[in-house]
C-alpha cells in the first residue's frame, strides 16, 4: 500500500437523446472536463469522509448518500484494506444533470486502487462505479459510469455496447446550472404517464431520429446542423413536460445573445442548460448574460 492515493473524474454531459434513451432511442454524452471530482485517501482508525457534502465517520452518513458506503466497504473487501479517510474535492452540482454520484464513485475507486497499488482496469472501474449508481439510481443505463471516467464522447443506445464518437467542432459548448434543483425520477414518471396515454411516443421517437442525425453531423463536422438539432431536441422535451421555466428563460437568452443552439441537458424539471456557440466571442457573451441567472455557475469547454 501507498501512504497517499489518489483520483481523479469529471463531469458528464448529453448532447442529445435524454429520456428517448430509456425508450431503446440512441442518446450522445460527452464529457465535461471543467468540473471535476478529486478524492484523496489515507489509512484511518475508522472509516470517515470529509467532504463538501458530508463531514464526520462513514457508518453515519445520511441515507441519500448510501451509495459510497456501499461501494467503500466492497472496495475494502476486494482489495483487503484496512479502515480509510477520504478527502474529496467536487466542484460538480449535485441534481444537476452532470453526472455528480457516477464522477464521485469514479474518483473513490480511482484513489483507493491507487492507494492499494493495484492496477485498475477500465472494465473493473466501470462495474466498481455502475455498483454504486445501482444504489444510488436503482437501473442506471450505464452511461454516466462510462463518460465520467472517459476522455471521449459515446453514442449510446440502451443494450448495446456504445461506440466511441470523436467530436471536433469549431465552437464551444456552454454549461449553465439554472440552480433549480433537477427532478430526474419525476421527470422519468411524467413521460411514463404520457407514454401509457399514446402521447410521448412521437417526441421520444423525434428525439431519437435527431441524436441520429446529430451523430452525422459532428461526423461531418457541420456545427451549424447540430445546433439545429439541439434547438429542436429542446422543443421536444418542452412537450414532453421535463423542461422548466429557468431553463427555458436560459435557453432563449443564449438564442438571443448569439448561440446558435441550446437545450435542456439531463434529467430535467431543473438542472442545467447546454448552449453552442461558433466562437469565443459569441461563447463569452452568452456565458455573461447568463451568470446572474446561474450566480456565476456557467462554464465553456471547446470542441475542437
Amino acid at each position: 500500500m501507498k501512504t497517499k492515493g489518489q483520483g481523479i473524474a469529471h463531469a458528464k454531459i448529453i448532447l442529445i437523446g435524454e429520456h428517448a434513451v430509456v425508450y431503446g432511442h440512441p442518446g450522445i454524452a460527452i464529457p465535461f472536463k471543467p468540473l471535476t471530482v478529486r478524492c484523496t485517501v489515507t489509512a484511518s482508525a475508522e472509516d470517515s469522509l470529509d467532504a463538501p457534502f458530508f463531514k464526520g465517520l462513514l457508518y453515519s452518513i445520511p441515507e441519500s448518500l448510501g451509495f459510497l458506503l456501499v461501494l467503500i466497504e466492497d472496495l475494502k473487501q476486494t482489495l483487503n484494506l484496512p479502515s480509510l479517510h477520504l478527502f474529496i474535492e467536487n466542484t460538480i452540482p449535485e441534481s444537476a444533470g452532470l453526472g455528480s454520484s457516477a464522477a464521485i464513485s469514479n474518483a473513490i475507486v480511482r484513489a483507493v486502487y491507487d492507494f492499494a497499488d493495484i492496477a485498475l482496469s477500465e472494465k473493473v472501474l466501470f462495474e466498481k462505479t455502475q455498483l454504486a449508481e445501482k444504489v444510488m439510481h436503482g437501473s442506471p443505463s450505464g452511461i454516466d459510469a462510462l463518460v465520467t471516467a472517459s476522455e471521449h464522447p459515446y453514442y449510446f443506445i440502451k443494450g448495446q455496447e456504445p461506440t466511441l464518437l470523436p467530436i471536433s467542432l469549431p465552437g464551444f459548448l456552454i454549461v449553465a446550472n439554472s440552480m433549480v434543483k433537477g427532478l430526474t425520477k419525476l421527470a422519468v414518471k411524467n413521460i411514463a404517464s404520457l407514454y401509457l396515454k399514446n402521447m410521448a411516443q412521437g417526441h421520444l421517437e423525434s428525439i431519437g431520429l435527431m441524436s441520429l442525425l446529430t451523430k452525422e453531423a459532428i461526423e461531418k463536422k457541420e456545427i451549424d446542423d447540430v445546433a439545429r438539432l439541439m434547438n429542436q431536441a429542446h422543443y421536444h422535451l418542452q412537450e414532453l413536460t421535463v423542461s422548466e421555466p429557468t431553463v427555458d428563460k436560459m435557453v432563449e437568452l443564449a438564442l438571443r445573445q448569439g448561440a446558435l443552439g441550446a437545450k435542456l441537458t439531463g434529467g430535467g424539471l431543473g438542472g442545467c442548460m447546454i448552449a453552442l456557440c461558433d466562437n469565443e466571442a459569441i461563447a463569452d457573451k452568452v456565458m455573461l448574460a447568463l451568470k446572474p441567472i446561474a450566480h456565476d455557475h456557467v462554464w465553456k469547454m471547446a470542441l475542437q
